[in-house]
This record gives C-alpha cells, sequence and structure tokens, in this order.
C-alpha cells in the first residue's frame, strides 16, 4: 500500500487492530506473575495517586536496580522510578515545565491554532511519551488542544530532555533542555499540517477533520520517532522521525531538517498509544482507539527503516473491577516480558505480559 504525498514508498502488511478484524482474533498476551508492588504511590497532579501514567522508559537492562522515567499527563514534570525484579520504587520528580514560558527553549513557539477555545494557561506539559537513547531520558506533550477543554496550551507543545547516565541515583535536579521544535516537524509534511492544533473531537469538515496528538515516542539511532494517536486517515496512523540534534540544534532558528513520515496500517479508528524499542532495531507499536472509540488494543512490531510490520498479539480485556484502565505506557523490562501501565488506574496497575 502505497500513500502518494507523504515523501515515502513503503510497502506495509495489512493490519486491522480493533473490533471484527483479524487482530480481534489473534491470540491474547498471557499475563505473567508475580504482579508487581510498589512501595509508595506514585506522584498525581494532587494529594491523589497517580491516575493517568502516559509514558515510561528504562535505562538498558543491567545488573541490579533498574532506573526509569514515567510521566502522568497531568503533571509539569515526570518521576523517577527503580525497578528491581517486581518491586517498584518511586524517587524524586522532576520538573520540566515551569508556570511561564522560559526563554531558552529552543527554536520558536508555535503561535498559529485552531483550538475553538482559544489560549489555555502555561501549565501541564500533557507528557504522553518517554523514551530514553544514552545519556538522555526525552518526554515529549501531546502537541495538541487539550483533548478535554479544546484549548491551545502552549507547555503541550514542548519536547524535554533530561541528561542522565545511571552512574548515580536520580536526584530530581539533572539538567533539562527544552524545545518547540517538533511542532515544525507536525507542520511541515501534508496531510498532517491541516491537523495541528485543531479540536480533536472536531467533526466540521467529516469523519477525518478531528486534530492532530502525539501519544508514543522512541529514540533510536540518533533518530527520534513520535507515534501519533490522531488522526487516523483509511485505516493508517502515523509514525513522524526526525534527527535528534535538529531538534535540539542552539539557537531559536526553525528544524532545519526534513520530517518523516511512516503510515502504519492499524485499521479503522485505531491509533498509535505508545512506543518502546526492541533489541533488534524494530519498535514495537501499542496501538488503540484513535479518539474513544470501541477499538481493542494491539502490538506491532515495526522496522523503521523499511515500514515492514509483524503483529505481535493484543492485550487482554481487563477484569470488571479495572475496565475503565487503558494501555497507555509499555516498556521491556527483560526479554520477551512487557510491562504495561494503564490510564484511569491508581499508580498506572501495573502487569507483565509475555511477548512474543
Amino acid at each position: 500500500m502505497i500513500r502518494r504525498g507523504l515523501g515515502i514508498a513503503v510497502s506495509l502488511a495489512v493490519l486491522a487492530i480493533g473490533a471484527g478484524s483479524a487482530a480481534a482474533r489473534e491470540d491474547a498476551l498471557a499475563q505473567v506473575g508475580p504482579g508487581y508492588i510498589l512501595s509508595k504511590d506514585l506522584a498525581g497532579g494532587g494529594s491523589e495517586p497517580a491516575n493517568d501514567i502516559s509514558g515510561i522508559a528504562c535505562l538498558p537492562a543491567a545488573s541490579g536496580p533498574r532506573h526509569c522515567l514515567l510521566v502522568n499527563d497531568e503533571n509539569a514534570g515526570a518521576q523517577f522510578v527503580t525497578i528491581e525484579g517486581t518491586t517498584i520504587r518511586p524517587g524524586p520528580e522532576i520538573r520540566l515545565v515551569g508556570a511561564e514560558p522560559s526563554a531558552a527553549t529552543l527554536g520558536t513557539a508555535p503561535t498559529e491554532h485552531r483550538c475553538s477555545e482559544g489560549k489555555g494557561r502555561f501549565s501541564e506539559l500533557d507528557g504522553e511519551g518517554i523514551a530514553y537513547a544514552a545519556p538522555y531520558f526525552y518526554v515529549i506533550g501531546s502537541h495538541g488542544c487539550s483533548r478535554r477543554g479544546n484549548t491551545f496550551k502552549l507547555s503541550a507543545f514542548v519536547l524535554a530532555r533530561i541528561r542522565f547516565d545511571g552512574s548515580s541515583p536520580p536526584t530530581g535536579r539533572e539538567p533539562v533542555e527544552t524545545t518547540y521544535r517538533f511542532s515544525d516537524a507536525l507542520r511541515a509534511p501534508a496531510p498532517l499540517r491541516e491537523f495541528f492544533a485543531v479540536d480533536l473531537q472536531s467533526r466540521s469538515k467529516g469523519a477525518h477533520s478531528r486534530g492532530l496528538n502525539v501519544e508514543g515516542l522512541a529514540v533510536v539511532a540518533g533518530t527520534l520517532h513520535a507515534g501519533l494517536r490522531a488522526p487516523t486517515l483509511d485505516g493508517e496512523a502515523f509514525l513522524v522521525t526526525v534527527p535528534v540534534e535538529a531538534l535540539f540544534a542552539p539557537g531559536h532558528a526553525a528544524l532545519q531538517a526534513e520530517p518523516r513520515l511512516i503510515p502504519i496500517a492499524t485499521g479503522k479508528r485505531t491509533g498509535i498509544r505508545d512506543l518502546t524499542p526492541l533489541p533488534d532495531g524494530r519498535l514495537l507499536v501499542l496501538t488503540g482507539p484513535a479518539q474513544e472509540q470501541e477499538v481493542g488494543y494491539g502490538l506491532i512490531g515495526l522496522d523503521p527503516l523499511t515500514g515492514a510490520t509483524t503483529r505481535l498479539g493484543r492485550l487482554p480485556e481487563l477484569r470488571e473491577a479495572e475496565d475503565e484502565g487503558k494501555p497507555e505506557a509499555i516498556a521491556l523490562v527483560e526479554p520477551g516480558r512487557l510491562l504495561v501501565f494503564f490510564d484511569s488506574l491508581p499508580n498506572g496497575a501495573p502487569r507483565a505480559y509475555a511477548l512474543p
């Protein structure tokens, strides 16, 4: 399947993730135990435990405890955690954006938008994805109008990176750089530019008029890959790839690199919900509802160089007491063992699944 006007020609296997599709008939991944235990609650937006975990990334496996970073999309920052066996120990928080825009943020802030409720307050990052590539963690905002309020919050259009090499325990005071240049990458290629900073639930132009938002992130071999939850077009979701150093080049000039757009056949109404690297250089893509549709959650292996895809299975439905939970954050914690955190469940209700 080749889409014209994307600047690439990628042959894709036809994948359909969701109700009534081939993926709905796939085998569900088996949950493996014992379950994960948190030594204390993860930090939420207030006094309650985190209830909106949306991303996780970890340093490569090594002997002893493993350092990771989690993001709760209602917070202005992220939180370090240490995983040792099946125990998760929450650590210090690190603030990524302040109460006002920073003059040190690289690139130029986007100003034009079509969020119907106008400009919102510069506040939380609305962090939706995390990646690690030595010596940095990367955290990306949603880069879209707020889902509930349809407002334009500049703080959500920030990409941050935190220098951390794991040589000593995290402190929450690690150096942080921020950039606006990923907005340039989203506004450059067709057909994405027409969806940039448009209400996510807009229907003014028909079924494909909804806006754009980022929900997955991976950094491999100097290239940043961002997965889009929306838009989806003709059963395809999109991966946007950009050289990392172009995003974090000094100064306030616009992005000086050509973004690459990779369409992935995910199925109707199905977008990308998270990304994590696999040891062989492929990306593991978590798919799920592009908006709020009744669509299942599946896993695809993607070669970002060729666009070749492999369907790997689906995540089983949760039991009735947890049916509000939505898989939002994935990390490969050891070969064949996938750690999953769920949005809308206290502390993300982490559990592991056997990955084929």
